[in-house]
């Protein structure tokens, strides 16, 4: 087994520190700020809130993108486990 990741995976790339923090917003889940990145962890019970984004015909297309791919990271790490996160914006 190789070395842990010293940073959650990057799910996506905004152009700025607005339409970042807009679509997690939008979203609606925990986060911290840091240089040119928003970090957070999703928990299995976050999974409604964000399958009630995509169903959303409200949302704006970055946003369900985004949604798309933190319920791709939940899937991935199984029914129970945390997984971390992180979406960069330029600076």
């Amino acid at each position: 087994m190789g070395p842990m990741d010293a940073q959650p995976p990057l799910v996506m790339s905004f152009a700025t520190l607005d339409e970042a923090e807009s679509a997690l917003d939008w979203i609606g889940v925990d986060l911290t700020e840091g240089d040119g990145v928003f970090e957070g962890v999703l928990r299995p019970d976050d999974r409604a809130m964000l399958d009630e984004v995509v169903a959303d015909p409200e949302t704006p297309a970055p946003v369900r993108e985004l949604a798309l791919a933190l319920l791709g990271l939940l899937a991935a790490v199984g029914a129970e486990a945390p997984q971390a996160w992180r979406v960069s914006f330029d600076i």
